[in-house]
């Protein structure tokens, strides 16, 4: 029930913005703002940009919805559609609504910019500019008092007999400029450039080379290598997961690559009894040295090859044998490379 009333309103709106249009407004005053419709705290006008068009051109038709200065709530307001502003000779084609808000952020006043042709000459009036303002459950609708309309004429044909043709002129020629042949000479250096890629990269490839070879990057000494990776080992935490065997072959493994990294003994491949004879032989040798690695080999031999269970203090003792090895054999090739004038 309460649709049919709204839409009951809408009509008779509809009706009345129709009615107004006949009362009849001259060009010139469709320049300035029309007088305002108000109802429900809300006052609604519209405007036109001008009033003369061509036809087949668009005008903007302008239609403000402002608040007044007592109403502090904005009601629910619904706009004309293109539907309802397409009547009799005009048509609305596309439309636009700005609002403009307040600084608490409550909505002052809204345009509705409506696009709106024509393509019949004569004054051709608009209707069906009326805003629906929902007045406490009861639909109001406000439309402009004035009437609007637009003055359509037909382009004006050009008079051709009046066109003196005269006779083809000479067409001269510009001289090139230095852009001109620049451009030339950098497109053909380009595709030089491209032509010299492929045959590279053919090459290249037939020679099975790379395309791009990187730098080499500095090798890392031997006992920073060592040092790292038995770091990585300790994190592992592999002997506190009862992987103990592991945990031994993988310390000694370390320090077997170490000593093939440092002096080239390839201790990978040697028992414990032949990797400390090799290492006996070498310059950097020292008696604290060996004895570290003879304690760090026996006692992984014993886990590897005894099935022996060391006790937790045992395990940190092995890995700290481990770094003081490698620590004491590096500094060792450092003074001893000092002392000779090695660098």
């Amino acid at each position: 029930m309460n649709h049919f009333i709204k839409y009951k309103h809408l009509a008779i709106g509809l009706l009345i913005a129709i009615a107004a249009t006949a009362s009849g407004q001259t060009a010139d005053s469709l320049a300035t703002p029309l007088p305002q419709s108000q109802g429900a705290g809300i006052s609604v006008k519209a405007t036109l940009d001008t009033g003369d068009i061509v036809i087949g051109d668009q005008k903007t038709l302008h239609i403000f919805i402002q608040r007044d200065q007592s109403t502090k709530k904005w009601p629910k307001v619904t706009l004309p559609t293109l539907q309802q502003m397409t009547q009799g000779t005009v048509e609305a084609l596309d439309y636009i609504a700005d609002t403009t808000k307040d600084k608490d952020g409550s909505v002052k006043s809204i345009e509705q910019k409506v696009i709106v042709t024509t393509f019949d000459a004569g004054r051709q009036y608009i209707g069906g500019i009326a805003v629906v303002v929902d007045n406490g459950g009861v639909p109001v609708i406000l439309a402009p008092s004035d009437s609007l309309f637009l003055v359509a004429t037909y382009a004006a044909d050009a008079d051709t007999t009046k066109c003196e043709v005269k006779a083809e002129a000479d067409v001269e020629k510009e001289p090139y400029t230095f852009w001109e042949i620049a451009r030339w000479f950098v497109a053909a250096m380009l595709l030089a450039a491209i032509v010299f890629a492929l045959i590279w990269i053919v090459r290249r490839r037939k020679e099975n080379k790379p395309l791009v070879i990187l730098p080499k990057a500095k090798p890392v000494p031997a006992d920073k290598r060592a040092l790292s990776e038995l770091e990585n080992l300790r994190r592992k935490e592999l002997w506190q997961k009862g992987r103990i065997k592991k945990y031994y072959t993988d310390m000694t493994d370390i320090v077997r690559r170490f000593l093939r990294n440092m002096y080239g003994i390839k201790a990978a491949e040697m028992t414990t009894r032949q990797t400390l004879r090799a290492f006996h032989n070498i310059s950097d040798w020292s008696d604290e040295s060996e004895t570290l690695l003879r304690q760090l080999l026996q006692k992984a031999d014993m886990v590897k090859f005894a099935k022996s269970q060391p006790e937790s203090h045992e395990h940190d003792l092995a890995m700290q044998n481990a770094i003081d090895f490698v620590h004491k054999v590096a500094e060792t090739h450092r003074l001893n490379n000092v002392e000779t004038g090695e660098k």
